[in-house]
């Protein structure tokens, strides 16, 4: 077999895989990848590509998961930063567009041909080349309301602040952004993308009241998840502690992901019982970055183990934190599927 067809069967068995996963069936083996933030290399749509391809093939991960720099959801609406050249430390904000609950009526939906989103369709443009046509490929995405969080520099609670303050006016910000990237999901598809990361950090207890949650995220993520509803592996990360799976239980979505380490979180098995749904995770960043292959081969194979096998995409909790986790912890990783 020649080289060029045998990277092709590769990629073939990578997807069957994936998808065996995605649907509930009984994979080869069960499907392995991880992510984080490359802050110097993810400020341009090449070196972002290239990044996400080499640490993609590096470690011979099954799915290969764009993680874009946060900021390209809110560049549009103002949002400035000052690049990192430190691998270990995030961009910094020089620029917050929102000051008062009134500027959030001042949003209006963005173009496609915004440098920022137009950047993110060239980098997935760059990996396809590179990777082929039947590599999972899939993009991160924001929830709308972590659209906004992020407008504020990550400031929650001045956006719950704004919430009480001005509903109506964030309400006008969530349609804008919520029209915005249904576009660019829309666009996502047209490139061939196969699912969207879509993320959230309000999904938990204790953030928003049960009828603020109806009025500005249910109405904006369902916009988006319809808009994604053509590709096959869409993946809905609910970050950090106490999530409320039942809240977004019904989201069409074919992964849930979640870090089962973190605070009141459920395990993969509880959550894949409650939701008849493929699960992703496993091992959560903190082992990733300060402990030995051995426990991260423990976790990994202790996630295996608790669901069987089946429907999980084994991985991190949440992102890698790159810059302090060593290669040996996360060819650990990638080798606990190998049992």
């Amino acid at each position: 077999m020649t080289r060029a067809a045998n990277s092709v069967r590769m990629q073939d068995a990578r997807r069957t895989r994936v998808e065996a996963a995605v649907q509930g069936g009984t994979p080869d083996r069960v499907p392995v990848s991880a992510w984080g933030h490359f802050y110097p290399q993810e400020i341009s749509a090449r070196s972002l590509a290239d990044t996400m391809v080499d640490f993609f093939e590096r470690h011979d991960w099954d799915y290969l998961k764009v993680h874009a720099r946060a900021s390209y959801h809110v560049e549009g609406w103002g949002f400035d930063y000052e690049a990192s050249t430190d691998p270990a430390l995030l961009h910094k904000c020089t620029t917050m567009p929102i000051k008062s609950s009134a500027d959030w009526g001042k949003l209006k939906p963005l173009t496609l041909d915004t440098p920022a989103l137009h950047e993110q369709i060239e980098a997935i443009r760059y990996i396809r080349e590179r990777v082929g046509t039947t590599v999972p490929l899939i993009m991160t995405v924001f929830s709308p309301l972590d659209v906004a969080d992020k407008l504020v520099d990550r400031d929650g609670a001045l956006l719950r602040a704004h919430i009480e303050e001005n509903p109506q006016a964030v309400e006008s910000a969530m349609a804008a952004i919520g029209d915005t990237f249904t576009r660019f999901v829309e666009q996502l598809v047209g490139e061939g993308v196969d699912g969207i990361y879509f993320s959230t950090k309000w999904a938990n207890d204790g953030r928003l009241t049960a009828e603020q949650y109806a009025r500005f995220v249910r109405p904006f993520d369902l916009q988006v998840l319809e808009a994604a509803k053509p590709m096959w592996c869409n993946m809905l990360h609910l970050c950090e502690d106490s999530i409320r799976l039942d809240a977004m239980a019904d989201y069409p979505v074919e992964v849930f992901h979640w870090d089962r380490s973190a605070g009141h979180n459920p395990t993969l098995a509880a959550g894949h019982a409650e939701l008849g749904k493929a699960v992703g995770g496993g091992v959560d960043a903190k082992t990733l970055r300060v402990g030995t292959p051995d426990e991260v081969t423990t976790m990994a194979r202790s996630a295996i183990a608790e669901t069987g096998g089946k429907s999980l995409l084994l991985g991190p909790g949440c992102s890698v934190q790159v810059a302090s986790t060593s290669s040996a912890n996360l060819d650990a990783l990638r080798a606990a599927v190998e049992i």
